[in-house]
């Protein structure tokens, strides 16, 4: 398998994303919020297996914010 078709980029079905939405009992912001956090978990196990000079400190293109007390009581 070719470099350029292991690196496709991939869609999801909007079955796929109906379901995420569903399991957040259809709140889509929390559904985004959780999607996040795991992209940055994913970012962060990443960060700490590859050498920094080989990624030169590039992997996190977002920092999450902390949620505020409103946020959380909303």
């Amino acid at each position: 398998m070719s470099l350029a078709a292991e690196r496709a980029p991939v869609e999801a079905t909007d079955e796929e994303i109906d379901a995420i939405i569903a399991e957040f009992g259809g709140d889509a912001r929390l559904a985004i919020r959780a999607l996040l956090h795991d992209l940055t978990q994913i970012a962060l196990d990443c960060e700490a297996a590859v050498s920094r000079g080989y990624v030169r400190g590039n992997l996190l293109p977002f920092r999450l914010r902390e949620a505020t007390d409103a946020e959380t009581a909303s």
